[in-house]
């Protein structure tokens, strides 16, 4: 753990400065970041998700070779 987590403290005045920052993050956050609960497109079947993964290792395995300079086609 890097530092402890403080909660909020009391405050008597108004909103401070840290306040409004706080406020200002959290409509940034809502207009840029997707909602947790929204979808977000058509779920991909694992086959093809599989087939997507072994493709991209065969590429990089074979760009490896070539940049290490061996010469398969």
């Amino acid at each position: 753990m890097i530092a402890p987590l403080r909660g909020p403290s009391q405050r008597t005045s108004g909103r401070s400065r840290n306040d409004r920052l706080e406020i200002a993050r959290r409509i940034v956050a809502a207009t840029l970041l997707p909602r947790a609960d929204q979808d977000r497109g058509p779920q991909v079947a694992a086959w093809r998700a599989w087939l997507f993964a072994g493709w991209m290792a065969i590429t990089a395995i074979i760009y490896g070779l070539s940049m290490a300079g061996m010469r398969l086609f």
